[in-house]
């Protein structure tokens, strides 16, 4: 992952420090007519991390 990709999704498995640490990242529209603001785009790298029970599931961010 390229410096200067920054992450602040404690709950996604390539959190690591700030920092996105996947091999490579999507990122799209979502869809809602609002991409003119960070509220129009999502990350479809996202994968949840549970932190509840210690083990980790793979919940792919779906497209909307």
């Amino acid at each position: 992952m390229p410096k200067g990709v920054k992450c602040l999704v404690e709950e996604c498995v390539y959190y690591a420090h700030e920092a996105c640490v996947a091999e490579s990242i999507e990122v799209r529209s979502n869809g809602n007519d609002i991409v003119g603001t960070d509220k129009g785009t999502l990350c479809a790298t996202f994968s949840y991390r549970d932190f509840d029970d210690g083990h980790i599931r793979h919940q792919q961010s779906a497209p909307q």
